[in-house]
Order: C-alpha cells, then sequence, then structure tokens
C-alpha cells in the first residue's frame, strides 16, 4: 500500500506496469503521480506513449498536450512533446499540424532529433498559403462589386 502523495512511488510503479504489460495499471499510476506538479509533465508523456503505442492517436495528442501545459516543463520535455505531437498529426496525415509542432519543437532546439528534415519534407508538402485581406462584414456580393470596379479599370 503506498501513500497517495508519495509521487515518486506511484511513477515508479508505472513504469513498472508499463514494462510488464499492465497497461491500465501503468495509467493509473501515471495519473496518480500526475498529480505532483513537478511530475506532471513526464507522466503525461508517460500516458501519451502508451497511447501511441495502443494507436490511439487521439489520445496521445491529448496527452501530450496537457504535458504541454505543465508549469514545471522543461525546455528538453517541451520541444519532446512538441515532437512528439507533430509525429501523431503526420501519422494522421494532418501535415499543417504536424509542421507547427515541428517547427516549434525546431525554434525550442534547433538541433532537436530530425526536426530540420521533417519541417524540410512537410513545407514541401504544405506550402505557405498567402493571406487573402477581407474587408470586416465582406460578403460575395461585396468581393463581386470590389472585382467588377478592378475588371473595369483594367479595360
Amino acid at each position: 500500500q503506498i501513500d497517495s502523495d508519495d509521487w515518486q512511488s506511484h511513477y515508479d510503479l508505472g513504469v513498472a506496469y508499463k514494462e510488464m504489460g499492465l497497461i491500465d495499471d501503468a495509467l493509473r499510476e501515471f495519473d496518480v503521480a500526475g498529480r505532483d506538479a513537478t511530475r506532471a509533465c513526464v507522466c503525461h508523456s508517460m500516458v501519451g506513449m502508451i497511447h501511441l503505442e495502443r494507436g490511439n492517436l487521439n489520445e496521445a495528442i491529448d496527452a501530450f498536450m496537457r504535458g504541454l501545459q505543465s508549469p514545471d516543463r522543461t525546455k528538453d520535455q517541451e520541444a519532446a512533446l512538441s515532437y512528439e505531437i507533430g509525429a501523431a498529426y503526420e501519422a494522421k496525415r494532418m501535415t499543417k499540424q504536424a509542421l507547427e509542432f515541428f517547427q516549434r519543437a525546431s525554434r525550442l532546439i534547433p538541433s532537436f532529433r530530425d526536426t530540420a528534415e521533417r519541417v524540410r519534407r512537410l513545407q514541401k508538402v504544405e506550402p505557405k498559403q498567402p493571406v487573402r485581406a477581407v474587408a470586416v462584414g465582406a460578403d460575395d456580393e461585396f468581393d463581386r462589386a470590389f472585382d467588377d470596379i478592378l475588371g473595369q479599370s483594367k479595360s
């Protein structure tokens, strides 16, 4: 029997359960250990990795995002979580979101894993879209009127 505030023991037990394949028990222990602010980021990361291993990409992304919201995260942890989120989005074929998180990891630590290569590859797939300014309250009628004016000045 472990005290509910013995965060380290709950974390260690979560790791042991994960290694033994007792995934539900591991998730429960990481949930308890993650109540400690200093451990929250790592515990959310472990939960995310378990979900990745199970093929549950949405749950993995949610867990990694919770890790990013941990106030006691380090720069290395933030880069690792951003990378994992990018990889999960890439697996879901959500290129734009994947690119954003790989770029975030790269900004934090430029040499982090293979982020530079992933960013280059994904930028070819997801080129920057030109920003189109739209007037406040613009609608199709407004756009047609504007196009008419421009069309007349060209002739």
